[in-house]
């Protein structure tokens, strides 16, 4: 018999209107805790310090992303070993490509947390910084960490500002990052 996943979603938030839209879409519990700029740092680390070396499965979810549902059944195919799993992302719900997953990514500006499914073994001693990259920064050292622990899937992905469409352009571009 296949163990079930425990698998967790964390959503730092600023903004208080997306966590139904976010609980209806997802219909799963996660777990939803006002953070301080940037990006709720301090419930990221919060978190992190306590899914640290459990058997349990994080997503950090900004609270203006949404996780597609076939990312969700992709992913579990992969939770047969402990693992970091990292995604894809496109623009909106179906926009262009924005980040691939693939090692020379895994660096500030080139990463975005929304990509990335984590294993709590891999958490212990991680911690946040409070720069605004602070989730490349993590996913870099991540990666410096554990490059044999990583699957990188490009087929699906996950979605960057999908509640705020047709914001946060480069220059006034949609353009993929990396």
């Amino acid at each position: 018999m296949v163990k079930p996943v425990n698998f967790k979603i964390v959503c730092p938030y600023h903004i208080p209107e997306f966590i139904p839209i976010i609980k209806e879409w997802h219909k799963t519990d996660v777990i939803f805790e006002k953070g301080e700029a940037p990006s709720g740092r301090n419930v990221r680390q919060k978190y992190t310090d306590e899914f640290a070396g459990q058997d349990v499965w994080a997503h950090f979810l900004d609270c203006d992303n949404l996780i597609p549902k076939l990312v969700v059944e992709v992913f579990e195919c992969y939770t047969h070993k402990p693992s970091i799993i990292m995604f894809g992302q496109v623009w909106w719900a179906h926009g262009p490509k924005r980040l691939n997953a693939k090692p020379e990514n895994c660096v500030p500006t080139k990463c975005d947390i929304a990509q990335l499914f984590v294993h709590g073994s891999f958490l212990t001693d991680m911690t946040w910084s409070s720069d605004y990259e602070n989730d490349g920064q993590f996913i870099e050292e991540l990666y410096k960490r554990y490059p044999n622990d990583f699957v990188f899937l490009n087929g699906t992905n996950v979605w960057y500002n999908s509640l705020k469409p047709n914001t946060s352009l480069y220059n006034g571009q949609i353009i993929e990052i990396a």
